[in-house]
């Protein structure tokens, strides 16, 4: 069969080793600024969505719409859980879809309408409903929400993998995407803090999150149809599938096995695991801490938040920087134990000092601490996603065929796991210190008791951080190195080249 052409590359629906040696020399061609930005908007969407969950959702259904912590922590971990076990099976779908528009366009481009309408009807939820009925409708928008999301982000994060094998522009990649991702963190507190639930009393309107939820939806839709557009453009650096000789049930379980006998990848996955289990009970009861422990209003809460998404400004230069003298798993668990610390100390401080922080002053040391953890957390996403990607190319250098999309749904599995367990910990640990629910219905005048408010510092920085601690633990076991994966693609470049002179001579 003769290759399809786009643009001056063979493309082909079926792996071959004439195209994938054409992708081959494409892959080591720079890649543009424009083609980088237009890919990276689409991890606006994924911003906005972890926004959304982090700091919103949890306050949401307790403090606006009445659900228990518990209630509501259960509600996220099923449709976490329902997605997670999906997530393997996605990815590996994505790997090994065969169409004239590649392996991961199809995906992103039927789920993300989905996606972005699951958003604002999940923030929309009608007063009239309660008990059961409202724990059905919660629990199945999140599921609608969740696998819209893994439809659509896995497979584009995986493009971020193939696209290039160069070691230092697959971190310029990432580091884009992050800092896209970020931006759309930054546009949901903005959108909520700043716009829609301004005022003393915003966070508690009710009103107020319809028009966020809808914009949101709407930066979802826009920021998914441009990376749409640019994985389209990118299509013949991509990796055609590999000729699956395997069903598609027999073929998971084997890939499962596969990763699972794959060193690095299990050390990430445990990493990942560990960190977001932390990061999830951290940002649930960031809006809870600043706005009861720490008696900050609106306005104040809103600069904190988004202190943490200008954060990742610094962080893009910074892990350059220093990814040009030291390993990116060195950076990494340095960037993990920062994180840990800045969650720590300023709860611990406030409580037990001999000096107690009015909120003008509480609010700027926050917000000077809220940099670095965003710094931080900027400088370990470059590091960690660029060390999964060089991964990938390990695992096809160990089994013979690549599976980009298996090992993000992997990790993600992980790492969405986690985020469920994280928000039900931080929905029971409210239970625990007595923290009220349904406070709309109770009025701007209730204060929360002084004993409550202490325990609520505890569970909101040293809880979390002593996870976070845990997490770079894990990476102490990593070790491909920068010399060893330079090492990896010279053998996989022979290997293809290999393959290439055998189907020529085959043909001759």
């Amino acid at each position: 069969m003769r290759p399809r052409r786009i643009g001056k590359l063979p493309v082909n629906d079926f792996s071959s080793p004439a195209v994938e040696d054409a992708t081959g020399a494409a892959r080591r061609l720079p890649l543009s600024f424009t083609l980088k930005t237009q890919y990276g908007i689409g991890e606006l969407s994924n911003g906005m969505v972890g926004a959304g969950f982090g700091f919103f959702l949890l306050f949401y259904l307790t403090a606006v719409c009445g659900l228990s912590g518990t209630v509501a922590g259960t509600a996220t971990l099923i449709a976490t859980l329902i997605d997670a076990v999906a997530d393997p099976a996605i990815g590996l779908a994505s790997d090994r879809l065969k169409t004239r528009w590649g392996r991961r366009l199809p995906f992103m481009t039927m789920s993300i309408i989905p996606f972005a309408i699951a958003f604002g009807v999940l923030f929309s939820m009608p007063a009239s409903l309660t008990g059961g009925i409202q724990f059905a409708y919660v629990t199945t928008c999140l599921i609608v929400l969740r696998l819209s999301l893994s439809a659509f982000v896995l497979p584009y994060t995986a493009v971020g993998a193939e696209i290039t094998d160069d070691y230092r522009e697959r971190a310029s990649i990432v580091a884009f995407r992050l800092t896209f991702q970020n931006a759309g963190v930054l546009a949901c507190v903005v959108l909520g803090l700043g716009v829609f639930m301004a005022g003393p009393n915003g966070l508690l309107s009710r009103h107020a999150y319809v028009p966020f939820a809808w914009t949101g939806a709407a930066v979802i839709a826009v920021s998914g149809l441009v990376a749409i557009f640019a994985v389209r453009r990118a299509l013949p650096r991509l990796h055609a599938p590999a000729a699956e000789r395997t069903p598609f049930v027999s073929g998971f379980a084997r890939e499962v096995i596969e990763l699972s006998r794959n060193r690095s990848f299990l050390v990430l996955f445990g990493t990942v695991m560990i960190y977001f289990l932390a990061y999830s009970a951290y940002a649930a009861l960031a809006l809870y801490a600043t706005r009861y422990f720490w008696k900050l209003d609106t306005f104040a809460i809103q600069l904190i938040l988004l202190a943490a998404s200008l954060g990742p400004l610094i962080g893009v230069p910074v892990s350059s920087l220093a990814l040009r003298h030291m390993e990116k798993r060195t950076l990494a668990i340095i960037a993990y134990f920062a994180i840990a610390l800045f969650q720590v100390w300023p709860p611990l401080v406030q409580l037990y000092a001999p000096i107690t922080l009015s909120p003008l002053p509480a609010a700027v040391v926050l917000f000077l601490n809220s940099l670095c953890v965003g710094t931080a957390i900027m400088v370990c996403g470059v590091a960690f996603q660029s060390m999964l990607a060089d991964t990938a190319d390990e695992h096809e250098w160990l089994f013979g065929v690549r599976r980009e999309g298996l090992f993000f749904s992997g990790l993600i599995l992980s790492y969405k796991a986690a985020s469920g367990v994280g928000g039900l910990i931080a929905g029971v640990a409210l239970d625990v210190i007595g923290f009220p629910t349904d406070l709309a219905a109770r009025g701007p005048g209730f204060t929360v008791p002084a004993d409550v408010v202490h325990r609520l510092g505890l569970i909101s920085g040293p809880l979390p951080a002593g996870f976070a601690a845990l997490a770079p633990l894990f990476l102490f076991g990593y070790r491909l190195t920068r010399k060893r994966h330079r090492e990896i693609i010279a053998l996989l470049e022979k290997r293809h080249g290999e393959r290439a002179e055998v189907t020529l001579g085959s043909v001759h």
